[in-house]
């Protein structure tokens, strides 16, 4: 009497590789799609004719003397800047935070002027670790390559809540 298939030791030998590539490639595939890198911009020509005008915008910051300070107090979940230079203050500014890693992650604050070269906003979230920050008059974050000036700057939260902002030195 011959025994059912499922008993058998060599019907085991050749299903159990191809069971376990079926469940590795499964959860592979899931961890791929949960944590899946931001996407490699398919416009990276366009992209590096732009790189000039970038350039172009430091350098008139730098020729204006445009240099800030940013201060993040985030107990409060606000933000101040002092902005000096030789430039018309304009009654509001862009500050954005750009995460390393996580584009998402990315906020945009709209800075209003207080006083003359000192502006004021409110974060919309937590902010810790490390982030890049770009600071301009154009308002509207889609049309940065049309700004007049930028000035850059990086901040580690783990480090302190300051950082200074100068043409191009991100």
């Amino acid at each position: 009497m011959s025994k059912p298939w499922y008993r058998e030791f060599w019907a085991w030998m050749v299903l159990a590789p191809l069971i376990a590539v079926v469940v590795v490639s499964s959860i592979t595939v899931s961890i791929a799609v949960r944590f899946a890198d931001d996407q490699v911009s398919d416009t990276y020509y366009k992209d590096s004719r732009m790189y000039h005008f970038s350039a172009e915008q430091d350098q008139r910051a730098k020729a204006l003397g445009l240099a800030a300070l940013v201060q993040f107090q985030r107990a409060e979940g606000g933000v101040t800047l002092e902005l000096n230079g030789n430039t018309d203050y304009p009654e509001e500014l862009l500050l954005t935070l750009s995460h390393p890693v996580e584009e998402d992650l990315d906020q945009h604050i709209l800075l209003s002027q207080l006083s003359v070269g000192r502006y004021s906003g409110a974060v919309p979230g937590e902010l810790n670790r490390r982030w890049y920050l770009r600071l301009m008059p154009e308002l509207d974050p889609r049309a940065h390559q049309e700004a007049e000036w930028r000035l850059k700057g990086e901040i580690n939260f783990d480090l302190g809540n300051a950082a200074p902002m100068n043409p191009g030195s991100q």
